[in-house]
Formats: structure tokens, C-alpha cells, sequence
């Protein structure tokens, strides 16, 4: 079998973010997640690794916040959810977030889905859960989703090089930058000066130009 053509199925790419009973934050990047139902509300799959401090926290809580990433995302953040667990790493302040209700989502967010667990389903390596949404929003991020395909055709890289950087010391910008147009500040795992030419603000989608030091 070639496990390489499930490669070409069109996953998204999320942040799952989570508390556990105490109250802690946790998180990771998930893939397989997909709509199961039109009823309202609707229902979700979500399949999350059976080992992960997020499945854990899940599992004991039952609530979960999925923040669809942008395809301009800084790839710092999607090393800080995926390269290192929640049990030995505090993953939120790393990253601009909101916490609502008890649970942390990205800022930078597409859109935010807040969903509650209505069953589950012990598979080999994973748990596959059935969510029901008890909210969901639009954050006025004018970026497309973030797929999986392009996120290893372009970005895995850059990931794995944010993610030296932040296990260096230097994950972090000295410097911060600020929109001039909707007053983002950037504040990625990434130097502003490293991101790529075509990076836009991930609120209002101006060019990279349109930034300037606070």
C-alpha cells in the first residue's frame, strides 16, 4: 500500500484547543476533521491522537475549540501546537489568543467552531470523536483556509525552521510590527523581517509593506 495517496485527500489543518478539568490550557494541530450533519445544530468528526495530552484533556472535559487556520498562517504556530506536547509545554502565550468560555482559540483564526462531545470511538492510534457545535463564528479573517497539501508543499519547512529557532531562544521577534490599516500587531514564532514577500496581515490581508515598527 502507498500511504502517500492519502496525501492527496483535502484536509484542512486546525488548531484544536482545549482545558482539562483543572482548568489548563491545551492544544494541538489536527487534520481529520470534517462536518458530519446539517441539522442544527451540526454535527462534527474529529479524530485526534490517542496519546496526546489534548486527547486526554478532551476526553475528561468534553469541549473542544477549532481554530481553522489561514493559508497565510505563521508557520511558527503551527510548529507550536504540533512539535511539542501540552504536557511539557505551555503552548498558548506563545501565540496572539482569545479564551471564551474557558477554552483558547487563535486570533488569526479563519473562523472558530466550539463544539461539545456527543460520542466516541476508540480507533488503533486515534479517537474518533462525534461533536455537536454549540457555537460557531467568523473572525473577519479575509485569508482562505489552510489545506493540508499546501501546508507540506510549502510551509513544512519553514515550520520545522521556526520551530529551531523557538527551541534556540529566538522564536520570538525582538521587534514588534503594527498594521497601519486594522492595528494588527504581528507577534509570530517567525522575525517579521523573515517572512516571506508575499505574507499579508492575517486580519485585513494587506501586504507585508503596509507594516511598520511599533
Amino acid at each position: 500500500m502507498d500511504i502517500t495517496a492519502f496525501f492527496e485527500l483535502s484536509y484542512g489543518l486546525y488548531v484544536a484547543g482545549v482545558a482539562d478539568s483543572s482548568g489548563r490550557l491545551g492544544g494541538c494541530v489536527v487534520d481529520a476533521l470534517a462536518q458530519a450533519t446539517s441539522d442544527d445544530p451540526p454535527m462534527l468528526t474529529l479524530s485526534v491522537m490517542k496519546g496526546s495530552a489534548t486527547n486526554a484533556a478532551l476526553k475528561a472535559t468534553g469541549r473542544v475549540a477549532v481554530s481553522v487556520l489561514p493559508d497565510n498562517v505563521d508557520p511558527f504556530v503551527v510548529a507550536n501546537f504540533g512539535f511539542q506536547s501540552s504536557r511539557d509545554a505551555d503552548k498558548w502565550p506563545n501565540v496572539p489568543h482569545s479564551v471564551t468560555d474557558g477554552l483558547p482559540s487563535l486570533d488569526a483564526a479563519v473562523s472558530v467552531i466550539t463544539a461539545d462531545v456527543a460520542g466516541r470511538l476508540d480507533l488503533s492510534d486515534h479517537t474518533l470523536y462525534l461533536l455537536r457545535a454549540s457555537d460557531a463564528r467568523k473572525t473577519g479573517n479575509p485569508a482562505k483556509p489552510l489545506l493540508y497539501a499546501d501546508y507540506r508543499a510549502r510551509m513544512k519547512s519553514a515550520a520545522y525552521e521556526a520551530f529551531e529557532r523557538f527551541k534556540n531562544g529566538a522564536a520570538q521577534p525582538a521587534r514588534k510590527w503594527r498594521c497601519q490599516i486594522c492595528g494588527y500587531v504581528y507577534d509570530g514564532g517567525v522575525p517579521f523581517e523573515d517572512l516571506s514577500e508575499d505574507w499579508t496581515c492575517p486580519l485585513c490581508g494587506v501586504p507585508k509593506s503596509m507594516f511598520e515598527l511599533e
